[in-house]
């Protein structure tokens, strides 16, 4: 089966590019056109999208998402979560996490990827709970985990593999392998991604960015070693501090094994 690619050019890719400074209107031109393509998902809320719509360009952020929802019926719609602080940039009660978790599948949400950028996973489990209640009345909706990765004498691929397995019995539906910094190095991106599944049974992506030279390079090995999903940006909002280009990887996979088609 080939490798399966979470395009993110609607939210990451312009919020390390163009501080998210995308509008509503600019998005709803390319989203029909986005939805045909056969992304397995498409990264389009969340982050800071969320305060960039209301402090910069005086939109709603819910009908925004209401607005995208309507022009891709056909692809799943994913946003990142900042676990206990939500979109904000302070921790927030439990009920209002739950209530942003129902509020966000309610508009459109299928995947919610939650981070911690401590890996503090009292900070995750409100999010997962939450996720996990609604699915009776949203059955797309799915809880991705971010491990968040660094490197340091604390931060081995015995400490990730370990998060990992506290993680999937908290309730999670896949894995993400976050590398915001883009220090994952190739030959480590295997043997994180070889261990993860062979000791976990959740399905496995990874997210980088191109800041450090390596990513290319990083993510062909992790697809060599079984990782299920990577994301991408489209070439315009690809590369410098953002994902690698979608189309790129389209092309250097195709033919083989790993072809996304």
């Amino acid at each position: 089966m080939g490798v399966k690619i979470v395009d993110t050019a609607l939210r990451d890719g312009s919020q390390s590019l163009i501080a998210t400074r995308l509008t509503t209107d600019e998005i709803l031109q390319v989203a029909p056109i986005l939805d045909k393509a056969g992304f397995y998902a498409l990264e389009v809320w969340g982050g800071a999208t969320f305060d960039s719509c209301l402090r910069f360009l005086d939109e709603d952020p819910w009908e925004r998402l209401r607005l995208i929802r309507k022009a891709c019926p056909n692809t799943k719609l994913q946003m990142l979560f900042r676990g206990q602080n939500i979109l904000g940039y302070h921790h927030y009660p439990d009920d209002i996490v739950e209530k942003f978790v129902e509020k966000s599948l309610e508009n459109g949400i299928d995947i919610i990827r939650v981070f911690d950028a401590l890996n503090d996973v009292r900070n995750l489990r409100s999010a997962v709970d939450a996720c996990n209640k609604f699915k009776s009345r949203f059955p797309n909706a799915q809880c991705q985990i971010a491990l968040s990765y660094t490197t340091s004498p604390v931060h081995t691929v015995d400490y990730y593999v370990s998060l990992a397995k506290e993680v999937e019995k908290m309730g999670a539906d896949s894995l993400c392998i976050k590398d915001m910094a883009g220090v994952l190095l190739p030959k480590d991106a295997y043997e994180l991604v070889s261990r993860l599944k062979k000791e976990t049974k959740l399905p496995i992506e990874l997210h980088s960015h191109c800041t450090g030279g390596i990513c290319q390079m990083t993510y062909l090995k992790a697809i060599e070693a079984g990782v299920d999903i990577i994301d991408t940006a489209l070439s315009p909002l690809s590369g410098g501090t953002s994902q690698p280009c979608t189309e790129s990887f389209n092309y250097a996979l195709k033919d083989t094994e790993y072809d996304p088609h």
